[in-house]
């Protein structure tokens, strides 16, 4: 095994055991947890074995292997991105309705407190 296979090797693991911690310490919900797992996996796999992904560059005819994690790495990074977007837009319009609903009970309620002001001037 050389250097950089065991480097890439302990990161993998090391991701593995932070993904754990951070669940078990609640910071991460176990569905995010779940895709980062699978990451530390693919990092440990193809650090460990640098050969699957000389195959694989062999095989698509790619004639340069090792840039094929760099690019699954920035594809799976823009979908992350896209897919935090979806959600934040998801969280920004369920807030926009509360804040809407919240106004409309203020206004009820500013409503039936001076109707009932008018009451007992009567």
């Amino acid at each position: 095994m050389t250097n950089p296979q065991i480097v890439s090797s302990i990161i993998g693991v090391v991701l593995a055991f932070t993904i754990y911690w951070l669940v078990r310490r609640d910071h991460i919900a176990p569905r995010q947890a779940l895709r980062w797992i699978f990451v530390a996996f693919i990092v440990l796999v193809l650090g460990t074995f640098p050969v699957i992904t000389d195959w694989i560059g062999h095989a698509a005819g790619i004639s340069y292997p090792p840039i094929i994690p760099v690019i699954l790495g920035l594809g799976a990074a823009i979908i992350k991105i896209l897919l935090m977007d979806i959600e934040r837009n998801k969280v920004d319009v369920t807030l926009d309705r509360i804040v809407q609903k919240l106004a409309i009970l203020e206004s009820q309620i500013e409503v039936n407190e001076a109707s009932r002001t008018k009451e007992i001037k009567k």
